[in-house]
């Protein structure tokens, strides 16, 4: 079984694992299945979803503000856990202090 194939039937296996009623002792021994195994591929397969879904804290630029200052509506961003409600006449240095805030590791 090549790995792609092998990491697929590893998440079918965790899916399994978190409908039954089980603990994990007694799902691996139902299944056959040694322990380390169980807690290798939830650790690999958690790595790498993490990874592609959350690619990190992405920048972006603005190139054109002028459209900004004369649109109606606003702007709802959600950023760590957070939820900025950004009006249309906006405080751009205001907002980057916000971001920044949120950006840190005591947040």
């Amino acid at each position: 079984m090549n790995r792609p194939a092998l990491a697929e039937a590893w998440r079918e296996r965790l899916d399994d694992f978190a409908q039954s009623e089980m603990s994990v002792q007694e799902w691996c021994d139902f299944n056959r299945l040694p322990l380390h195994q169980y807690y290798y591929w939830k650790r690999r397969l958690a790595t790498t979803s993490e990874t592609s879904a959350n690619p990190g804290f992405l920048t972006f630029e603005v190139l054109d503000p002028a459209p900004l200052k004369n649109a109606t509506g606003g702007v709802t961003i959600r950023i760590a856990g957070a939820l900025i409600e950004v009006a249309a006449d906006f405080d751009p240095d205001r907002l980057r202090q916000v971001v920044r805030a949120l950006a840190t590791e005591s947040c």
